[in-house]
């Protein structure tokens, strides 16, 4: 009976150690737009004309009344969808390009822009996150985000000790004050976060989200048919050693 206990702990530990390093980390790189053929782009959602030069947005910005739409981003098999507010009515979310970025040698941002929030017709100024904006991303499954970047007003670094509001699902507003490296380090678990300015300002006034660092929190089927397997083999060990 003890060398069938180890056997099934060496079999759920084995397994889920593989599960575990079988999910690669997904770069959602925001801030790379800009460069060509090494940009991030939407896989749906931006308009065909109507947004800022050189910008992708998921709603006509230069002309008209109204404001939204999303923009749609996969990588790594998982799907993410960006969308915008102003004062809780729906706004335009926009990727802001940056025709300088640069990225340390981990593909984290030097500088560079990424997402923000347009309610304003026609105004350049307003692409970023600020006062009353906010800036939606819904995932296609429950995810963990291990890494956030940043970037401030201008594409360039946000900068230590300022700070940054962001929500997961319903759950309550946390007040982030950034470490001023090109990401912080995150473990939080969820399908839709939020990310938004204080208002009033105090250490912070406005903000681009340049990157997403995510893995996906919950094993494919596949995992779960593996682990079962290799459970049904212990049992079949076990059956044969009771029959013995």
């Amino acid at each position: 009976m003890k060398t069938t206990i180890k056997l099934l702990a060496a079999v759920v530990g084995c397994l889920s150690f593989a599960a575990a390093n079988a999910v690669p980390t997904t770069n959602f790189n925001f801030y790379r737009l800009g460069n060509g053929a090494t940009d991030f782009l939407p896989s749906s959602g931006a308009v065909s004309s109507g947004c800022t030069p050189g910008d992708k947005c998921s709603h006509v910005v230069t002309s008209g009344t109204s404001f939204g739409g999303s923009l749609v981003y996969t990588a790594g098999g998982i799907t993410a969808t960006a969308t915008g507010t102003y004062n809780g009515t729906a706004a335009t979310v926009v990727q802001d390009s940056e025709s300088g970025w640069t990225a340390d040698s981990s593909g984290h941002a030097i500088k560079g822009a990424g997402l923000g929030v347009y309610h304003k017709i026609n105004d350049a100024s307003d692409d970023n996150i600020t006062a009353n904006e906010k800036l939606i991303v819904t995932f296609d499954r429950v995810v963990a985000i291990k890494g956030i970047g940043v970037q401030a007003d201008g594409h360039v670094n946000f900068g230590k000790d300022k700070k940054f509001n962001y929500s997961i699902d319903t759950g309550p507003t946390v007040s982030y004050t950034w470490g001023g490296g090109a990401t912080d380090d995150f473990n939080l678990t969820g399908t839709t976060f939020s990310f938004w300015t204080d208002t009033p300002y105090t250490t912070c006034k406005q903000f681009y989200l340049s990157e997403l660092d995510v893995v996906a929190a919950v094993p494919e089927p596949e995992t779960y048919a593996l682990m079962l397997a290799g459970l049904g083999v212990v049992g079949f060990m076990a059956k044969r050693r009771k029959a013995k």
